[in-house]
Parts: C-alpha cells; structure tokens; sequence
C-alpha cells in the first residue's frame, strides 16, 4: 500500500474490538499525537493499546517527512553512554516484539551490521573502541578477521582490511513500510488519523486544551509532539524547549535487484543495504552531508562504489535520490518527555528514532496515562535545556 492510497483506505470501516487493557488505562484519555513518522506512529500505536483515545494528526502523509528519507539501520552499538545504549537496545527487543503483535506487514530483516576499515590506525582503534566497550554491556558484537568477513559476505571486496566487527542483533527496513504497518496496527486498536496541520496548542489554567489546525479545533487531555524538526515551533508553544541542529543526509536508491544482500555493511566511506523491496540503498558514513545536492550524478558516484565492495550489484541503476534533515538534538541525545509549566504536553526529539520508537512508544504510553517519570527517560528529559 502506497501513501497516497493511505488516508483513502483508513476511511473505510475497520471491523474488531478494541483490545483488553490493563486496569491502570484511563480508556476516557484523548491523547493527540503530532506526527505520524516512525516515532508519532509508535506512541499513537501504544497509547491506544493501552485504551487511549488517540487522534493521530499528520500534515502530510505518514512518514512523508524524515523517516522517509531515514536509512533505518537498527542497532545499539556506537551508542554511549550506558543509558543511550539502553534505550536503543529497548528498541531493538521493541521491533521483536511489534513483528509478534502486527504480524507479517512489518517486514523486518534481522541479518546483523558488519564494519571494516582499511590500514589507518585512527579508524582501526574507532572500530575496536566499539567492541571493547559494548561487550561487557552484553551487546552480541565481535572482532572479525578478514576470513571472517569473506565467510560472511561471500564476494566481498574489501582493499586494504585493517579490522572489523559484526554485530549480530542488528536489524534495517524499509522505514515507510514499517511505519504505514505501525499506522495500520494503530487505527486498527483505535487511533483516528486525521490530515490536518496543527498552527497553534491552546491552554487554560496551566494546562493545554488541544489544538487549532486547518481542519479546526481538536480538544485533549493529553498532547505528543512527535513532529520531527517541527518539535521546536510547537514545543516553544509550550514553553518547552526543543534545541535541535541541521543534519542532512542524502541516499542513493536503486532500481529493485534479485536478492543480494542480507547484512547493513558499512566500508569505510559508505553504507550500504538491501530493502525487502530489492532496492539497494547506499550513502556516506551517517555524517552530515553538508552542501552536497542529491543529483544523479552523485547518485551514480555512490552506486558505482557499491558495485566495487559488491561485485554482485553490476548493472544496479538509480532509481531515486532522497535528501533528509535528521532529527538532531543540539546535544545528540533525545529530547524526552513533559515540560516544566504544562504538564499534559510531552515532546519526543531525536536522532536514532528508527531503532528506538518502539521504546519510546511503550514508555511514553506510560508517562502520559499514568503521570510517572520513567527510568529509562529520566536523563532525557527537556529539562536540561531551561536556563
């Protein structure tokens, strides 16, 4: 099911009750969620299983804005410190957990992450910081040898090897996929998904009301801001501040090819997957790309270093070019939770949305039905940005 076929096929009837929920959801709760990227969609999704009221308001479509140009690499490592490392593990166990509960539209591949590097030392001392310092947390990655990598990635071509790891818990999707699938799951328990654009959050009395959008007012006991790089407009309306920066990132998509490649592998200088799909989707180490521009041109570039590391991939041609503004915290860590005056609007900002929102989702389910603060959150809090 495509995008544009999406808010058609929501207006038809969905047949099935809503599911049994545990004695602590308050099923008379509206919760307004903003946004329906990977993140919005998760947090809508769980909230309702939880019996929430949810209307889930999306300008666009779902996953039109960065998710769609997201590279959805799932994984834990090169996460620090131990509680940013957790919280992407949580998700990582998260999109187990979803395939259970959603069933075969989230398509998942769960072929693990593998990194190498040539003879520079600097990059050879980052790849084994890596695996020193997410082994006694439990994380399943390992120095591989060139044999390794070979074994792994049959016809690989690597140049010089100076080291690698594979991490054998990582997992990639198609990020559009799996959010319409989360959406679908969500309208399926309950969530309304409404097209509308949200200019303004209304208050009274310290507490927010709701929404003005272009298709009216919505009332609400309880309002997420999940809006992407837009966080920061509405969350200034409620005096919660959402400091982020830009990080753009451009990828290469190819044209469908048979099935070739099952692991994320990264090389020095790029990234590189495969899509359920068939599309191979290749771009820089997950920098900022700065000035460049996704042309064709570059597109080319980006696919012809592809077919050097995978002989397999000759004749891949360019589909399409996607250009992405990351959700990117001033400080690189996510922006969790409720502000400090109105205590029924929470904000979810960050970076590694993709690998965490079914974390993310699931705990702030919990903070906004039940008013707790949970552990996991607690040194994410927008707190650490009032002056």
């Amino acid at each position: 099911m495509n995008r544009r076929e999406f808010f058609p096929f929501l207006a038809a009837p969905l047949v099935g009750a809503l599911p049994t929920i545990s004695m602590a959801a308050r099923t008379d709760d509206k919760v307004i969620v903003i946004g329906s990227g990977v993140m919005g969609a998760s947090i809508a999704y769980h909230l309702a299983k939880r019996g929430a009221d949810v209307t889930l308001l999306e300008k666009d479509a779902p996953a039109s804005g960065t998710t769609r140009n997201s590279f959805a690499w799932i994984n834990a490592n090169n996460k620090t410190p131990f509680s940013y490392y957790a919280l992407n593990y949580e998700g990582i166990l998260g999109w187990r957990r979803l395939q259970l509960e959603i069933g075969p539209s989230l398509q998942i591949q769960w072929g693990g992450g593998i990194a190498w590097c040539g003879l520079d030392q600097k990059r050879i001392d980052n790849l084994n910081y890596t695996t020193a310092v997410h082994q006694p947390w439990g994380y399943p990655i390992e120095n591989i040898t060139h044999d390794d990598l070979l074994k792994l990635v049959p016809g690989v071509v690597t140049g010089d090897f100076g080291a690698g790891w594979h991490s054998t818990i990582d997992g990639t999707l198609d990020p559009v996929a799996a959010t319409l699938a989360l959406v679908e799951a969500g309208v399926k328990a309950g969530v309304k998904l409404v097209k509308a654009n949200v200019s303004n959050l209304n208050f009274k009395n310290e507490k927010a009301t709701g929404v003005t959008t272009d298709r009216g007012d919505f009332p609400a006991d309880h309002i997420v801001i999940a809006a992407g790089n837009d966080c920061t407009r509405l969350g200034a309306q409620a005096e919660i501040p959402v400091p982020l920066r830009t990080s753009k990132g451009i990828l290469a998509h190819s044209k469908p090819m048979p099935p070739l490649v099952n692991h994320v592998l990264m090389p020095s200088g790029a990234d590189i997957k495969q899509n359920p799909d068939g599309r191979i989707v290749t771009g820089s180490n997950f920098g900022d790309t700065g000035s460049l521009v996704p042309t064709p041109e570059l597109g080319a570039k980006l696919l012809e270093y592809v077919t050097k590391v995978l002989p397999s991939t000759r004749g891949i041609e360019l589909d399409y070019m996607t250009l992405g503004y990351r959700v990117m915290p001033r400080d690189e860590y996510p922006i969790m939770g409720r502000g400090r005056k109105y205590k029924n609007v929470h904000v979810a900002a960050m970076h590694s949305g993709m690998t965490s929102a079914p974390a993310i989702g699931q705990l702030l389910s919990i903070e906004v039905l039940d008013g707790v603060e949970t552990t996991q959150l607690q040194e994410f809090r927008p707190l650490r940005f009032y002056s």
